[in-house]
């Protein structure tokens, strides 16, 4: 069975050219313009000029191919392997860009001017990458790696826009970016050397050799904070945990408690339904008043509800009536559902003897 051909990573030859997938052209450009520099010496200047075509002598009229030398033909030939490289680096996406390129200058201009956009959109791109070199600066918890890192691409983003900056002006930069708690270096830097005669890589290794030395007491400060939080956390967790536990047992116990009092309350009104008559068409007995004895002051003639005793006594059980429990409730539904039964049955009496 034969195996899978293995991807080979960018840089794993140097006979092949880096791809551009559309993404970082000024990484790309500067990758790209050395690596048709080693090809050959005049492969840059077909870029940057343009086709090599023999002329005749004493004549701006080009020379016929049967009289090129074998010099010349290497140079006419030098356009050809400069378009071949550029159009094998490029996707799929950027190769439809440049297809009807006839010159390996006309496909670098397209890709530069896509990329890079004309004179105006470079000068806007310019400002915007000056604005970012001019804010930028060093995070609390960044490392001077990951600093310098973010530093290098907006000056090399600026650099293949033609915006350069010497390398005084990078340290003095740097140095301006960092922290507060980096001043004691910064000043010892300034002071015991000459900004103007020392490099990058010398710079960029005295602070890392102070930021590990401020790194020896950050992690046992760090554990300790950890450990605090953790315990923390875990405390909280259990105690809303237990919240919730009792406050769903609350709720239980309180539907419960209502759905009990609901079903009693509806078998008793049920229950009473059954005694009463139905009515007929919707018409309401007629009754003789006079022979109706009320139960509230044993009197004739009227019922308990209009009995002139009880209305002086309705008045007080309204100011009484919001401090009522649900046993209370019941008893005084329980009592006027008996009265009205008591009714319903007087009246049926009434017309069996009529």
């Amino acid at each position: 069975m034969a195996k899978n051909a293995k991807f080979i990573s960018e840089g794993g030859s140097s006979n092949r050219p880096p791809l551009f997938d559309g993404d970082n052209y000024y990484y790309w450009k500067d990758k790209m313009e050395l690596f048709l520099r080693s090809q050959d010496n005049n492969m840059w200047h077909v870029l940057e000029i343009g086709e090599y075509v023999p002329l005749a002598k004493d004549s701006t009229n080009p020379k016929p191919q049967a009289e090129w030398t074998t010099t010349e033909a290497d140079r006419v030939l030098l356009n050809t392997k400069a378009k071949l490289f550029i159009k094998s680096a490029l996707c799929r996406e950027e190769y439809d860009r440049i297809m009807e390129c006839k010159t390996a200058k006309q496909i670098w201009e397209t890709l530069q001017t896509h990329h890079e956009g004309t004179n105006s959109v470079k000068e806007t791109r310019i400002d915007n990458g000056v604005r970012k070199f001019e804010l930028f600066e060093m995070k609390e918890e960044e490392t001077i790696d990951q600093m310098y890192g973010r530093f290098t691409s907006i000056i090399n983003e600026l650099n293949s826009l033609g915006k350069s900056y010497t390398t005084h002006e990078r340290i003095r930069k740097i140095l301006r970016c960092l922290p507060k708690t980096w001043r004691p270096i910064v000043t010892a830097i300034t002071m015991a050397k000459d900004l103007t005669k020392v490099s990058l890589e010398d710079l960029i290794g005295s602070l890392k050799a102070h930021e590990s030395v401020l790194q020896e007491d950050k992690p046992k400060s760090k554990m300790i904070a950890l450990e605090t939080q953790s315990g923390e956390c875990s405390q909280k967790d259990e105690t809303l945990c237990e919240d919730e536990e009792s406050l769903q047992e609350d709720d239980e116990e309180e539907l419960a408690f209502l759905s009990r009092r609901i079903q009693r309350l509806m078998t008793r009104r049920n229950q009473l339904k059954k005694n009463f008559q139905p009515k007929r068409n919707g018409a309401k007995p007629e009754v003789d008043l006079s022979k109706i004895q009320c139960y509230g002051c044993n009197q004739f003639g009227h019922y308990k509800n209009d009995c002139p005793k009880n209305k002086q006594k309705k008045s007080f059980f309204k100011k009484k009536s919001m401090m009522a429990t649900w046993d209370d409730l019941e008893e005084a539904q329980s009592e006027d559902e008996e009265q009205e039964a008591n009714v319903c049955l007087m009246t049926h009496s009434n017309t069996e003897e009529k």
